[in-house]
């Protein structure tokens, strides 16, 4: 495995994409902390502002598996930059409505979650189409580009919303949104190679339904989900609850929100490089494990702060802890996923992170309503370690899956239809 975390930008197709996500990623900020941020000041509730950034990855749980689809039926090249045009029309209505004056909570919520499902139907035809831009030694580091995109993203982003909102208003702000996905569909069209996947038969349930047999049969995949999903249940959820944390418990603002996100950016940024190196020279089992203690760490140190200058130095080690888990498991998802069925099997993992992180944000934000946003935190730190400690209790192959070299794929469940899982997936 190549240890350099730059080295896929010698592929022009890879610089070409990673330069307009750079982009692409700080307009979606740039929404995440200005909409946020007016809801926190409207509302006062941490329920109602984490519904916000549920708006915007929620939609996975419902519009990934069709995305799959539709990235193991057509050029996921093409796939991709449609709903990037398709983002930008729903983004430009939701800055028509700020424009108009409009700062209704639910309304606001709703327009967010039709964009996020028209990027989310895209985000499988993107995330299948990179292990084909750069050699299997490079995946890893081709994985951490995308976490160095979101978090450049999630550190100018704030900065940027906060000068926009002050000068031109919530509505250009949003509007500059919508350019960005326009800049990152151009670099997509002028990629000069076809994602043509093979081809696959039967009905949208079977095959669905054969994703989720490729998911289940494979212990790299499956294992890999299931840290995602404990992970989006008991820590992610404090990312979308940061401007009502900045709010309630140190009294600050749009500004203060900012902050603590652009610092959370920075740590995930170095979180991504360092896991890369390490991961050279390291098992990735035991990776996982450091960094499930660090995070949990982290985050009871986030809940407890009583300084904003302590909660910001511990959202920095909690982004460096969430990217380098996110690193570390995704790229052995998008690695052991059989070629044929990765677009349907990567859309899954996308769904399920989807749902778990809605679940994990409703739960610490009741708690957060109900007692307070310190307790919800410290409770998602506790969940961390139970979780993960069961989890490797109950499976003994759990260090071979993320350790293993070669894909493992239990050749029996491939043959095996759960019936639970069809009728779910019809």
């Amino acid at each position: 495995m190549s240890k350099h975390p730059f080295r896929p930008l010698r592929h022009r197709n890879v610089r070409l994409l990673w330069s307009a996500a750079v982009v692409s990623d700080t307009g979606t900020w740039v929404q995440l902390i200005v909409v946020g941020s007016l809801v926190a000041a409207g509302t006062g509730s941490a329920v109602r502002t984490g519904l916000v950034a549920l708006a915007t990855f929620a939609p996975q749980g419902i519009s990934s598996p069709i995305g799959g689809l539709l990235a193991d039926r057509f050029d996921r090249r093409k796939v991709f930059a449609s709903t990037l045009m398709l983002q930008a029309v729903m983004t430009s209505v939701l800055a028509i409505v700020l424009g108009a004056g409009v700062r209704t909570p639910w309304m606001l919520t709703v327009l967010i979650l039709f964009g996020s499902a028209a990027g989310a139907l895209g985000a499988p035809s993107y995330a299948a189409l990179q292990p084909d831009l750069v050699p299997p030694d490079e995946l890893m580091a081709m994985v951490s580009l995308g976490v160095y995109s979101w978090n450049s993203g999630r550190i100018i982003g704030p900065l940027v919303g906060t000068v926009l909102a002050l000068s031109v208003g919530p509505a250009w702000t949003i509007a500059f949104n919508a350019a960005t996905f326009i800049v990152l569909a151009i670099a997509v069209w002028s990629i000069r190679q076809s994602f043509l996947p093979q081809g696959s038969n039967g009905s949208m349930r079977e095959r669905l339904v054969d994703g989720w047999n490729g998911l289940r049969a494979t212990p790299g995949c499956w294992h890999g989900v299931v840290v995602l999903v404990l992970f989006n249940l008991t820590v992610i959820p404090f990312m979308g609850l940061i401007p009502i944390y900045a709010r309630t418990g140190f009294h600050g603002g749009t500004g203060l929100a900012g902050v603590f996100s652009s610092v959370q950016g920075v740590g995930a940024i170095i979180g991504g490089v360092v896991v890369t190196v390490l991961a050279a020279s390291h098992l990735r089992s035991q990776l996982i494990q450091w960094i499930v203690g660090v995070v949990g760490i982290a985050l009871v140190a986030y809940a407890f702060a009583p300084t904003a200058l302590t909660a910001a130095l511990s959202v920095g080690v909690l982004g460096a802890g969430v990217a380098a888990l996110f690193v570390s498991t995704s790229s052995v998802v998008q690695r052991d996923a059989p070629p044929e069925r990765r677009g349907r099997v990567l859309a899954l993992m996308q769904a399920c992170m989807g749902v778990s992180y809605g679940l994990g944000l409703l739960m610490i934000s009741a708690l957060g309503d109900s007692i307070s946003l310190h307790v919800a935190f410290a409770v998602g730190a506790v969940m961390l370690p139970v979780g993960f400690f069961a989890l490797t209790r109950r499976s003994k192959q759990w260090r071979r899956a993320f350790d293993g070299q070669e894909t493992v794929v239990d050749t029996e469940a491939m043959c095996h239809i759960d019936p639970a899982a069809a009728a779910a997936a019809a």
